[in-house]
């Protein structure tokens, strides 16, 4: 996802929710092909212990604040529209919806 341009099959914008530990959870708005999307889901899919340590560092309220956390806070992310992250070693690839993950054979 280095372009600038959206992928094909990919909205123009998604909302995205960064969920926290201990509840915190800030929503704002991202292009799909920001490199910053990518980067909060190989956190995620990354196991806790093997995550590297690194400070994420999002503008918000249109760059006038930054949510400033480190990554072994992440928890989970909420996209609109779902975006399907599909692992491949140490990377994600994020894909439109369309399959439910965990429906029964998936």
């Amino acid at each position: 996802m280095a372009s600038d341009a959206p992928q094909a099959g990919l909205p123009a914008e998604v909302s995205l929710t960064v969920l926290l530990e201990g509840g915190l959870q800030h929503t704002f708005t991202v292009q799909p092909n920001n490199p910053l999307l990518q980067q909060l889901y190989e956190t995620v899919i990354s196991r806790t212990e093997e995550r590297s340590q690194r400070i994420f560092q999002i503008p918000v309220k249109d760059g006038k604040a930054i949510l400033c956390f480190p990554s072994d806070r992440l928890v989970g992310l909420i996209t609109e529209p779902p975006l399907i992250v599909q692992p491949q070693q140490n990377q994600a690839t994020v894909t439109t919806g369309g399959i439910d993950p965990l429906a029964p054979g998936a």
